[in-house]
């Protein structure tokens, strides 16, 4: 199996979603054969990506797909025909399991992937199908990503405690107080991402 892809969802695909599709493509290399993209749930269509976003490098490549960047809604069309789907939050993914619940299966947050893709290795080509298959084995043995019922210390050990709700969503600060935060989180979760399906890291410019 050829031509797998990857969508990553978040609110309005201007900042998280965006950042963490052209990390996503950035780590795993312009000879990929995985398609990588990203929407939003209430997107206002053709908006810019942050500014944030678009300042993290300087290379050509970075502000090609930065410029090029334009926000678009969700769809069940694009949510069905993803091999793997990579919510920002775990509203979001809720919102989206909602739109098109076939789809359940393969949908993920980014830091609930990052967490259980730990240990997944191929060079498979079809190895985003095998990825998911992996996440899917691991989140039926996990402890459910949720700080209650007693399990919120062991979420916290494995996501860290930044005052989220949620360890495993990455919240929506865009344009005010910890926009900062939420870029790094996406960054470092995306990152392992890469790594899990055998990309490379690249360091900032």
């Amino acid at each position: 199996m050829t031509g797998e892809k990857i969508l990553v969802v978040c609110a309005a695909n201007v900042c998280r979603s965006p950042l963490a599709e052209l990390a996503l493509r950035r780590g795993l290399g312009p000879e990929s054969s995985i398609s990588v993209s990203s929407a939003g749930v209430r997107a206002n269509d053709g908006d810019a990506i942050c500014t944030l976003v678009s300042s993290l490098h300087d290379d050509e490549g970075w502000a090609a797909q930065v410029e090029a960047h334009r926000a678009r809604p969700v769809s069940v069309e694009l949510i069905e025909q993803s091999t793997l789907v990579l919510a920002a939050s775990r509203d979001i993914r809720g919102e989206l399991v909602r739109l098109a619940p076939r789809s359940r299966d393969w949908m993920f947050t980014i830091k609930e992937a990052a967490h259980l893709g730990a240990g997944f290795s191929s060079s498979a080509a079809d190895r985003v199908a095998e990825y998911v298959a992996h996440l899917d084995r691991a989140r039926s043995r996990s402890v459910p990503l949720a700080v209650s019922n007693g399990v919120g210390s062991r979420v916290r050990r494995l996501f860290g405690n930044r005052g989220a709700a949620d360890p495993s969503s990455i919240a929506d600060r865009h344009g005010g107080r910890g926009h900062r935060e939420t870029v790094a989180e996406v960054e470092a979760a995306t990152a392992s991402v890469v790594a899990q399906l055998g990309g490379h890291r690249r360091h900032a410019s």
